[in-house]
């Protein structure tokens, strides 16, 4: 499962809605499975997103939808699971990503909280010790895993690197992979000089090595897109249709 992340520009761009539809129409055109929708650039991230950022996701996602075929996705930074998932459920969106799902995490954005208990419904892309953050509880990778799929079953297992552009720990994905039965997902750093840790994986989530500036490179997309599927075999697929 390789999944393009659409990262949108700041809300109050002019081209949020243009830019949005322009790199979804990119991103399926290179070959991804889906495409996962993020308010990437509206940084600093409040814990829940404000109404305003919430509604111009929303409507980004539904331009998004009726311009492609594979499953979308909603990242709502930093941790908004619960109103990702209502958002996916009023527009069609398959899935969502949730960065403190079963974790507590400190970050730039103050503490986060597990939001597990108020997801319903939705496929769900789990987070464990995710990146830009210190993770309070629980303590070490394999117990965070462990709690986040028996006590909480999300769909997937995510593994970051400490910051975005950074690839995960083998060792860190090695371990994840130990403790669950679930899909497990790189979700930073994959790009062309760390394809090799796909051999770990079920799937990867990948922004900026698409990119160019702020827009998808549709031939770099293609292009790794391609390499990619030549390194990937994954025993637990991760079904988003």
């Amino acid at each position: 499962m390789l999944i393009g992340v659409l990262h949108l520009l700041p809300v109050d761009d002019p081209n949020y809605l243009d830019h949005a539809v322009r790199n979804a129409r990119r991103l399926e055109e290179a070959g991804v499975d889906a495409i996962l929708v993020e308010n990437f650039y509206d940084a600093p991230f409040k814990p829940k997103a404000d109404f305003k950022t919430a509604i111009a996701v929303t409507v980004a996602i539904r331009d998004v939808i009726h311009t492609v075929s594979v499953p979308v996705g909603v990242n709502l930074l930093r941790n908004a699971c619960r109103k990702a998932a209502v958002i996916a459920r009023y527009t069609g969106a398959r899935f969502i990503r949730c960065n403190a799902y079963t974790d507590i995490v400190l970050s730039e954005s103050g503490i986060l909280l597990p939001e597990a208990p108020y997801v319903k419904g939705v496929k769900t892309l789990a987070d464990v010790h995710v990146k830009h953050g210190v993770s309070l509880y629980p303590p070490t990778l394999a117990e965070a895993v462990e709690v986040a799929s028996t006590r909480a079953k999300p769909d997937a297992i995510v593994i970051t690197g400490r910051k975005t552009g950074e690839p995960p720990d083998p060792v860190e994905l090695a371990t994840a992979r130990a403790y669950t039965d679930l899909p497990v997902l790189a979700g930073s750093g994959i790009c062309f000089n760390t394809l090799a840790l796909l051999k770990i994986v079920d799937g990867a989530i990948v922004g900026t090595c698409l990119k160019e500036g702020k827009e998808v490179d549709l031939e770099k997309a293609k292009k790794f897109v391609q390499n990619a599927r030549a390194v990937l075999k994954p025993k637990r697929p991760l079904l988003l249709g």
